[in-house]
């Protein structure tokens, strides 16, 4: 999943891996697909590798050195495939990884994604018929509740798999203008120059706290404006 989300990254703009790192940090996609920092970094050095980005220039940003790499012709296949390859994938066990994938749809075309759609949910509803007629056979009255509640909950979660793609069809054009709207998004916001402000703003902010605390301790007369703008620094702070 990681190798996805840095080909779809370096496809709407060249840049470095602090930035997909902050970008997937900041919209929860660490959350969702497991991502630690590390991989981004040894996935850029594979990829770059592999033929699929190359280093685009270095850039000297305060102590640091910055790579900055862009999408080759071949990472822009691969991005394509591995779409492709990750929506064919079975939703359970991995849903988690799944559930981001109509981020990218506006970079796959929509009869493609159907057509893999529309197999998948034709294999699940397959799959379901040899579920269910497995449990119709070994569940009775005598069955324990572990083995009933198995079968219910495999059940229970390839019919949700089957719910999801059909929506993932019937909402396609919709996420093809989220997709369209978050690659904006993108190009205008650097999320690592965005993290590094915050920092910056919380440093001064607790600076400005500390002469605060210092004003109402000491000098009675401004004690009152002063607690009214600790609470509120206080509050943004958190």
């Amino acid at each position: 999943m990681v190798k996805l989300i840095i080909l779809y990254y370096l496809n709407i703009k060249s840049t470095h891996g602090y930035e997909i790192q902050k970008f997937i940090q900041a919209t929860g996609l660490d959350v969702w697909a497991k991502i630690k920092s590390g991989s981004i970094y040894y996935a850029l050095s594979k990829m770059e590798k592999n033929g699929e980005v190359e280093l685009y220039k270095e850039e000297t940003h305060g102590s640091k050195v910055r790579k900055i790499y862009k999408i080759t012709e071949k990472g822009k296949l691969e991005l394509k495939n591995t779409i492709k390859q990750e929506l064919d994938k079975p939703l359970m066990p991995i849903g988690t990884d799944k559930f981001i994938i109509p981020i990218t749809f506006n970079r796959l075309d929509k009869e493609d994604a159907t057509k893999i759609i529309n197999k998948h949910i034709k294999n699940l509803e397959e799959t379901l018929d040899y579920w269910e007629y497995w449990k119709n056979i070994k569940i009775n009255e005598s069955t324990l509740d572990v083995e009933r509640i198995s079968f219910e909950m495999t059940v229970s979660g390839i019919k949700d798999s089957i719910r999801w793609h059909k929506a993932v069809i019937d909402e396609y054009d919709e996420y093809i203008k989220y997709s369209q709207s978050q690659e904006v998004m993108i190009k205008n916001i650097d999320f690592g120059e965005v993290e590094e402000q915050n920092n910056i703003d919380k440093k001064l902010n607790q600076e400005r706290i500390e002469e605060l605390r210092e004003i109402i301790l000491n000098n009675p007369q401004k004690s009152k404006e002063a607690l009214e703008e600790l609470m509120n620094l206080m509050s943004h702070n958190k």
